[in-house]
């Protein structure tokens, strides 16, 4: 209970320093807004002698404020990637073209794109035919015949 009761200034601004270097660390950006009320609070601090009570009361209050003023900010102005498509490696393939390595049968053959095998559907054609990659649901990629126009 003392340690509570000796809350000053300087550790609300030890606390601010914690949780930015922590926001370095975390992925997201929710951590720096306590550390904006923590430094908010020990700026309080330094200049109004108030008790342990009203710096959590403050603290409590900056870090929700802080808190919905950064969502009502970041849902009018979202991020927007360079690479929208960085992590979907199977969208990222759709216009390509390839050749089969396995004949597609029944619906189903693979293409080996890089060092990986990719399972493929689409209409029946032979080993070795050049295809065009459509569409993909998860990692399986939707083809047609490369040269034939089709919606995906």
């Amino acid at each position: 209970m003392e340690t509570i009761v000796a809350l000053g200034a300087w550790n609300w601004m030890i606390l601010a320093a914690v949780l930015f270097v922590l926001e370095l660390t975390a992925p997201g950006i929710f951590l720096m807004w306590f550390g904006v009320a923590a430094a908010v609070t020990g700026l309080i601090v330094f200049r109004y002698d108030i008790g342990w009570q009203w710096q959590l009361i403050w603290f409590c209050g900056l870090s929700l404020a802080s808190v919905l003023l950064a969502v009502k900010y970041l849902r009018k102005h979202p991020f927007e990637s360079e690479r929208p498509l960085l992590n979907e490696r199977a969208t990222q393939l759709i216009g390509q073209t390839f050749d089969l390595i396995d004949p597609i049968v029944n619906g189903r053959g693979s293409v080996k794109i890089g060092d990986s095998i990719w399972r493929v559907e689409g209409p029946e054609l032979p080993k070795g035919a050049r295809i065009k990659v459509i569409g993909a649901d998860g990692t399986l990629l939707k083809v047609v015949p490369s040269g034939t126009a089709a919606a995906a």
